[in-house]
């Protein structure tokens, strides 16, 4: 496929391309709607292409189509929807934005530390510029990667997003185009990477829309929600790369730094290259040309290898996966909760798998869904993994859904933090649980059947009371550990040991590829009972020093502070639902300060 976009394109000396793929309609117009209002025929082209190109066309301009003798209808690949227009589309400018100072160029998955948001529930503002308003704070806590959920076009004025209509629209109620930019600006300004949670295995056409997306739906393959879109039917290559093009624009428009692909196992392709490796394979070239780094993440729940594989081993070469294993196991231990699909995950041996693998499932029968989950070594590196505690992702049976401090207390989600932040992979926050948001995050969506999203808004006001400053210096003190200490800064697997030494207790010892000694060892306690442990059998000998406890008083809790140095016979008393970290330390302490065993 020649590099075209879709569209409406405008140039720099005024001219405008307008392009669409309808290899079903035999004629296709354009009419524009300003201080030359006309109708003309776009030019077929090969492969079910039309396209033209018009002179005195201005940013703001509206226009729309008509497929043979149908009604007129917005562009499928609209870049503004004005929220009072149903049946028009507006021509945006994408070259005169000030990105004066931004040299930014991307973070590799290695160094992210990503912090999720959903733009209408974060600030008070629900919208771009509200986000602005909360960059210090990201800053501060540590976060250099912004992860957004959708923030393209999607039906309602209020929802998660991913019930997308326009793909590369920018949703009304967010912001204008140019807002989004200004964000994306400010966070490169401050260090931080933008990456956009986008929905390319759904599609919801508004009802006008229809006759437009004729080749875009499969005819042989049903989604879960709905109809599975075309990757590899008759037309296949319009809608391929009609897919790309858009992943293209956000990434060279918007200039953000990588994407997150939602539903990438609801994208049913069986042709020779798996429409994944082709956006893949676009998208790192599209980078190299322009020296970036631009990452591509996978939402998938099969425990699949393939997608993160590169292409010489039959992969498709994305960057990350997100870890639902790491997630459930996690919270069926801190939360105790069995049902549906989390009985799967009540064994603590499945927290010890998915902390030492990344997958607790590695080949083994699913007691929930009846098959085999993964494979059996299935060992990936450590920054092919994406770990979090709590995601926005519904079903787990509980009315709150993401919020372990409503499910299962203040100390279990201080667990849960330093599991997920301590992990070597790479972490990331939802918003709010940094200083222990207790608004839950239901689904809703205005257009369908759904909570008030008023209810889902975080409550700033939070972050003052003892607990969220608590719970504050707890995720400030984790970020900046894992910032500054070489061996928790490595997101990587094979130096991790992690072990069971006692129920429900499991200690992880980490040592950096670097021969510097530079060790770090992490005790977790998911019983809600405190225990005693003699950890020294564990460690290698030497001189380990209390970094940080969860349950201390430094962080809300009101146990007993641990030793400042590991005691001799190497036991500790670690709280119920609490977590310890011990470094190594070479350091020479006189003999009447300690004992060395």
């Amino acid at each position: 496929m020649n590099e075209k976009h879709f569209g409406a394109r405008l140039q720099e000396d005024g001219k405008c391309s307008f392009r669409i793929f309808a290899p079903h309609a035999q004629q296709v117009r354009i009419k524009t709607q300003n201080r030359h209002n006309s109708i003309q025929n776009l030019t077929p082209s090969q492969y079910g292409f039309h396209e033209t190109t018009l002179e005195k066309i201005k940013p703001g301009d509206l226009y729309s189509y008509i497929l043979d003798d149908g009604p007129t209808i917005p562009d499928p690949a609209s870049l503004w929807q004005p929220a009072e227009l149903k049946d028009v589309s507006a021509v945006v400018d994408h070259h005169f934005f000030d990105w004066d100072g931004d040299i930014f160029s991307g973070l590799p998955m290695n160094e992210m530390i990503i912090y999720e948001a959903h733009v209408g529930t974060f600030s008070p503002q629900k919208n771009f510029l509200g986000l602005i308003s909360k960059l210090d704070h990201l800053k501060k806590l540590g976060i250099n990667t912004l992860q957004l959920m959708p923030v393209a076009s999607f039906a309602g004025t209020q929802g998660w997003g991913y019930e997308t209509t326009y793909p590369y629209a920018v949703h009304q109620l967010y912001g204008k185009p140019d807002d989004l930019k200004e964000l994306v600006k400010q966070c490169h300004l401050n260090g931080i990477a933008v990456i956009l949670d986008v929905s390319f295995g759904s599609l919801i056409p508004v009802a006008n829309l229809e006759p437009a997306y004729a080749p875009f739906f499969s005819k042989k393959y049903n989604a879960a929600n709905g109809r599975a879109l075309n990757f590899d039917e008759k037309y296949s290559y319009g809608v391929r790369d009609f897919y790309i093009q858009c992943a293209l624009s956000w990434l060279r428009d918007y200039r953000v730094d990588g994407l997150r692909i939602k539903d990438a196992d609801q994208i049913f392709d069986q042709t020779p290259i798996h429409f994944l490796e082709e956006l893949a394979t676009r998208i790192k070239e599209f980078a190299s040309r322009k020296n970036r780094t631009c990452v591509l993440i996978n939402g998938d729940k099969r425990n699949a290898l393939r997608p993160v594989l590169p292409p010489e081993q039959g992969g498709y070469g994305l960057d990350a996966l997100y870890s639902e294993d790491f997630y459930c196991a996690l919270h069926s231990q801190v939360t105790g909760n069995k049902e549906g699909h989390f009985k799967d995950y009540s064994d603590p041996e499945r927290m010890v798998s998915a902390m030492q693998f990344g997958f607790a499932y590695r080949g083994e029968i699913s007691n929930h869904y009846l098959r085999l989950q993964g494979r059996s070594k299935s060992e990936l590196r450590g920054c092919k993994f994406v770990v979090y505690s709590q995601g926005h992702d519904e079903n787990d049976g509980y009315e709150s859904k993401c919020r372990i401090i409503e499910k299962a207390g203040f100390e279990a989600a201080k667990l849960s933090a330093g599991a997920t932040l301590l992990s070597p992979y790479v972490p990331m926050i939802f918003m709010g649980e940094e200083y222990g948001e207790s608004a839950p995050f239901k689904y809703f969506n205005n257009s369908q059947e759904g909570h008030c999203p008023d209810e889902c808004c975080l409550n700033w006001t939070d972050i003052k009371k003892d607990q969220g400053i608590a719970m504050l210096a707890l995720y400030r003190k984790l970020l900046k550990i894992r910032q500054e200490h070489p061996t928790i800064h490595e997101p990587c697997r094979s130096r991790c040991q992690v072990q069971e030494i006692a129920p429900g207790v499991i200690l992880i010892f980490r040592n950096p590829t670097s021969g510097d000694k530079k060790y770090a060892a992490t005790i977790f306690n998911f019983t809600k009972d405190e225990t005693e442990n003699c950890i020294a059998e564990y460690l290698p000998e030497g001189i380990w020093t209390t970094e940080l406890y969860s349950a201390s008083r430094s962080y809300g809790g009101s146990a007993a502070a641990l030793s400042g140095i590991l005691p001799k016979d190497g036991k500790v008393k670690i709280a119920g639902q609490s977590f310890a970290l011990f470094l190594y330390s070479e350091l020479m302490v006189r003999s009447e300060d300690i004992s060395i065993r």
